[in-house]
């Protein structure tokens, strides 16, 4: 799911839970939302780099070919989230 859809689903909960927001949040909500799921992506992709490296430490090489792919994937994806704003 691209991330505008994920941010507007989530913005758009928001304002059903707290309907008293005013409607110029919505812009700074969505940010924060965006920053939310972005850092999230990131903070999953690392744990996935630390995992590798520990159950291929005796292999490491591969361990460290896998951390390399894996970090690249990571640039992509944030740079494709971040196009999506």
């Amino acid at each position: 799911m691209p991330l505008k859809a994920i941010t507007d689903k989530a913005v758009a909960q928001i304002f059903e839970a707290a309907p008293s927001l005013p409607d110029e949040a919505r812009g700074q909500i969505a940010r924060i939302v965006e920053q939310a799921v972005l850092d999230s992506a990131v903070s999953m992709s690392q744990r996935c780099v630390h995992i590798v490296g520990t159950h291929l430490e005796h292999e490491e090489d591969k361990a460290h070919q896998l951390a390399e792919k894996l970090q690249r994937e990571q640039m992509v994806l944030t740079t494709n989230l971040m196009a999506m704003r």
